[in-house]
């Protein structure tokens, strides 16, 4: 399953908003899918945004599975830094 995040904007800044892509992921890998996310098309996510998401979906998932079966593509520095940022946070706090 592809997640195309261009759809949602250029700047992706809600914690809705990445709650309902994570509840999008979790169904898709509990339905045995690969999930590809790509943001092309967009140049920039909040930390809220990419901890709702990406981050609490790490950890829920568990870092083996989330790795083998979720890739993101099309991540500028930026976005880059703020994922890594939000993973971080979240598993400080677990």
């Amino acid at each position: 399953m592809d997640i195309e995040l261009r759809k949602t904007g250029q700047i992706i800044g809600l914690r809705e908003t990445g709650n309902r892509f994570r509840q999008i992921l979790e169904k898709a890998l509990n339905d045995n899918e690969d999930v590809l996310i790509d943001f092309d098309g967009v140049d920039s996510i909040s930390s809220s945004f990419a901890d709702e998401f990406i981050a609490k979906a790490y950890i829920k998932l568990g870092k083996e599975k989330f790795l083998n079966h979720v890739k993101i593509k099309n991540a500028n520095e930026f976005i880059k830094i703020i994922i890594n940022s939000s993973l971080s946070e979240r598993l400080k706090r677990g």
